[in-house]
This record gives C-alpha cells, sequence and structure tokens, in this order.
C-alpha cells in the first residue's frame, strides 16, 4: 500500500465516506496530528496532545452537531463517516489516590482536611503528603490543593511527642 495520510475533515465536509489510508489525519482540540492506525484507543488518542485519561475526557465530534465520549480503553473507527475530529474536556470528578487506593473527588481546590477526610483522617492526626516528582512531600494542613485528577497523596500520624 502506498504511503497515503488520510485527512477525516475533509471527507466528513464533503460528506463521503473515509478510504482506507497508511495514517489518518485527525484533529484533536484543533491540532492536527497523524495516526498510524483506523482504530486507536481513545488513551492513545489523549496521550497525542499530553493528556490523560484520568483528568480528560475525549469527545468524538461529528460533522453533523453530535459529540460522543470515547472510553479510554474503547477503540475508535477513525473512518465513520461524518467524524470530523476529537475535544478534549477536564473531567468533573476525577479519581486520586491515597495510600495506594483510589477515591474520587470533584476537581478543583481542595483543602487538606478534605482530603484527609476521604480516608476518614483528620489534619489533627495525620499528615497528608503528596507524591509528585521525587519523594512524597508533607502539605501543610491550610494548604488548598488544585485537583485536576490522577494526584497521588499518602498519609501517616502525625509524630508526637513521646515514643
Amino acid at each position: 500500500m502506498e504511503n497515503r495520510v488520510v485527512d477525516i475533515l475533509e471527507f466528513a465536509e464533503r460528506g463521503e465516506g473515509v478510504p482506507d489510508g497508511s495514517s489518518y489525519r485527525v484533529r484533536i482540540d484543533g491540532k492536527a496530528f497523524t495516526i498510524h492506525t483506523s482504530d486507536p484507543t481513545g488513551e492513545s488518542l489523549l496521550k497525542e496532545v499530553g493528556k490523560r485519561p484520568c483528568a480528560f475526557e475525549l469527545i468524538e465530534e461529528f460533522i453533523d452537531g453530535r459529540n460522543d465520549v470515547v472510553e479510554p480503553e474503547e477503540r475508535v473507527d477513525l473512518r465513520k463517516k461524518g467524524l470530523k475530529g476529537f475535544l478534549t474536556a477536564h473531567k468533573e470528578i476525577v479519581p486520586i489516590s491515597i495510600n495506594d487506593k483510589p477515591y474520587r473527588i470533584e476537581r478543583g481546590d481542595r483543602t487538606v482536611a478534605e482530603i484527609l477526610g476521604k480516608v476518614g483522617e483528620t489534619a489533627e492526626g495525620y499528615v497528608l503528603l503528596e507524591e509528585k516528582s521525587g519523594p512524597p512531600m508533607p502539605m501543610p494542613p491550610d494548604r488548598r490543593l488544585k485537583i485536576e485528577g490522577c494526584e497521588v497523596f499518602h498519609t501517616q500520624p502525625q509524630s508526637g511527642g513521646s515514643s
């Protein structure tokens, strides 16, 4: 097969079916990407734009105005008639991990107490540590944390004066 890049938007705008190609040009959030399969997963398309499925949704956008959410493990048929591209959107309820267990929380600014409350702990008795790049760092109890999804936290008992 010759090396043919098929632009799915061109065919959607003409109301035509998308032919086979060796690659497909798709738009995600208005930017063009070349995809080397006709049936990528939702997760792989999010990775193209540097986004993770724990924080973002992928939405198919059709020429007729219809939009459909694509699950991360779902395969998308780029040859689907009328498919013009994709949008991404922040999830409102996102997963976080606390002590290696998954929890769901509304994205946005959250207090240390709110996060500790997910595991039945309080700032008086426990320290919240956030894992980013490097070792987990303790968060001051009065700090507000910006939750976007995928954050990893650990708790540990407050150290007391006696042992």
